[in-house]
């Protein structure tokens, strides 16, 4: 304390200047109407400016949260698009009644990756969403650019799934062009690529082409993006195409995705597994 009292002291010329200063000021901005508005003109700025890089701050530290509730907006959105006889990329303006939910098929739900691999030949990926959430085993998975795997397993609070990055994962394609149905599967070699099987010399390809899920199973809806074709050579045996198909989607920077329920699955799947025809 007595050194604060001995620095004041010591300084006390110039404390008196600033005070007067600072006084003077005053006096000149309060009676003077030019030089009032020059200050709080000014002042307004330097406000205005302080007040928006700390809103830029707390924007920056908030992305996270303002993340998941875009995605989480984007569910009914996504929902309205998945069940429009359309294709994904059209533009187009779609609206439905509230009271017409029950008849919608897919249903997305968006999770976050909390771990991903893409190193492996069968590489899996886990989410933060489980059993509590409606997940369950064999919902397909996709997120804005296209398909992203399917869900193996479930516990209350998370789920694992099946990357397409993974060899054991064929899924049934189709090649939007000609409409000719194939297999989209990963050989394991590069992250970026796999290969559209079983399509016959007689379709026609060109490099850019899209390949789209053919809606024939009951996991993925139809004409989902999976890639673009980017390299056609003669299969050995003369009889397929060997594809190259550019992944549309990103597996090394997985951050968020959509779960869909297809809600009439389960009613797909009873009449295939009550057929006699698939009982012999």
């Amino acid at each position: 304390m007595g050194q604060l009292l001995a620095f004041l002291f010591k300084f006390r010329a110039f404390f008196t200047f600033l005070v007067l200063e600072v006084l003077c000021i005053w006096l000149i901005i309060s009676n003077n109407n030019y030089q009032k508005t020059v200050f709080i003109n000014t002042a307004s700025g330097v406000v205005g400016s302080i007040t928006e890089s700390s809103d830029e701050i707390s924007d920056y530290f908030e992305l996270n949260k303002v993340n998941k509730e875009l995605a989480a907006e984007n569910e009914r959105l996504r929902a309205l698009l998945l069940n429009q006889k359309v294709s994904p990329d059209t533009l187009i303006r779609l609206e439905i009644d509230s009271d017409t939910t029950d008849s919608i098929q897919y249903f997305p739900r968006y999770a976050e990756v909390i771990d991903n691999s893409v190193a492996g030949s069968r590489n899996i990926f886990i989410i933060n969403r489980g059993s509590d959430d409606g997940i369950t085993p064999n919902m397909g998975v996709i997120n804005s650019l296209g398909v992203v795997g399917k869900i193996r397993s479930v516990s209350s609070k998370y789920a694992t799934a099946i990357s397409v990055l993974n060899t054991s994962n064929a899924i049934s394609a189709r090649h939007k062009t000609s409409n000719r149905i194939g297999t989209v599967q990963w050989d394991g070699v590069d992250p970026q690529k796999a290969k559209l099987l079983y399509i016959t010399r007689d379709v026609v390809l060109q490099v850019g082409d899209t390949v789209i899920t053919s809606g024939f199973n009951a996991i993925f809806p139809k004409a989902m993006t999976i890639g673009f074709v980017s390299a056609i050579e003669p299969d050995p045996n003369q009889q397929y195409w060997d594809i190259d198909v550019d992944l549309s989607v990103d597996f090394g920077a997985l951050e968020y995705v959509y779960v869909i329920e297809n809600r009439f699955k389960v009613e797909k799947d009873s009449l295939v597994q009550s057929d006699p025809l698939n009982q012999q």
